[in-house]
């Protein structure tokens, strides 16, 4: 760290100066305007060039196979890291296939769409302003539809699914919205006017980037528990092991819901006791899952996939109780 004196001028005025090295690769000179932010550690942002309106920043993502998902993670990695533009282009003529997966990227990711496309590429932008959609906003949104996922899979323990593409376009809806915090994460890492905007510090914002990505995972465990008690109807197991393998399923689910509710609550003592609570439920799993592997028989595995995603929703609840405790002390 490199210390300069503060110095008092014409008796009303403190100033400081810039140290050199900073100013040259900032390309400031005499007679630019720099900003000055305060963060909420006491801090005071300097901020080069503050009256220049930034520009729309743009990622060339070139493609050198006919892999689509490598080129949908492209997409998605170029977006995560704050690019305005996205240009998909290709030395040949795009295939069929990749079009298709461009643009189901443009579909998936909130804000996105296609502005120009010719045989050789295709041009995205990010149309959505994230400080009007804020990460707080965007949890509590993905909270609700992991929610009703969570309500149909335990649906299916009494009636089966008449479309499992149901649950599994919503969850295609939750990773949309684990993106838009994903990326507004790492914009406020970047920016410090962002942060200022949103009113988070980067240690609050990375507690909802850790609670929206255990929203995320919960999701893909709702999909697989109503997949693998859809096939477990009409077996022997079914009869046997139903009413108990969803007293736990339930109970995981509300110790999930009780869990973000202590996170947004900033609710220390319900988070400590959640935590408890977890680990009483794992022990009670434990004989669910001894209890299911001395029956046997070919379904056995949907079982032991199906306890497998209750046990895990439940660990995450605990995860997120873990998180609340962090995201009081750094709320304070």
């Amino acid at each position: 760290m490199e210390l300069r004196k503060i110095q008092l001028t014409g008796g009303s005025s403190y100033t400081v100066t810039l140290p050199k090295e900073w100013v040259l690769q900032a390309k400031l000179a005499a007679g630019d305007v720099v900003g000055f932010l305060p963060q909420v550690d006491g801090s005071l942002a300097i901020l080069p060039h503050a009256r220049r309106e930034a520009p729309a920043s743009k990622f060339d993502a070139d493609l050198t196979s006919e892999d689509t998902a490598a080129a949908f993670r492209t997409i998605v990695a170029a977006y995560l890291n704050g690019y305005d533009v996205i240009n998909v282009r290709s030395k040949k003529p795009m295939s069929s296939s990749i079009r298709r997966a461009v643009r189901l990227a443009s579909k998936r990711i909130i804000g996105i769409q296609i502005v120009e496309e010719d045989a050789n590429s295709i041009l995205l932008q990010d149309f959505m302003d994230p400080k009007e959609f804020h990460i707080d906003k965007a949890l509590r949104r993905m909270q609700a539809i992991a929610r009703t996922m969570q309500e149909d899979a335990l649906k299916v323990f009494e009636t089966p699914m008449e479309e499992e593409a149901t649950i599994e376009e919503r969850d295609d809806e939750v990773d949309s919205l684990y993106w838009i915090i994903n990326k507004q994460y790492h914009a406020i890492l970047r920016d410090p006017t962002y942060a200022q905007k949103m009113g988070l510090n980067a240690k609050q914002a990375f507690n909802y980037l850790m609670v929206a990505r255990l929203i995320e995972r919960t999701a893909d465990h709702a999909v697989r528990i109503a997949s693998n008690i859809q096939a477990l109807h009409g077996s022997d197991i079914q009869k046997k092991l139903e009413n108990r393998i969803e007293k736990h399923a339930r109970r995981a689910t509300q110790l999930f819901a009780d869990a973000l509710q202590a996170f947004h609550k900033q609710d220390v003592d319900a988070a400590n006791r959640l935590i408890g609570e977890v680990e009483a439920f794992k022990n009670a799993q434990d004989g669910v899952i001894k209890e299911s592997l001395s029956l046997g028989g070919e379904d056995i595995l949907h079982v032991a996939l199906a306890l497998d995603s209750i046990g895990r929703t439940a660990a995450y609840a605990a995860d997120i109780s873990e998180t609340a405790i962090n995201h009081k002390v750094a709320m304070n």
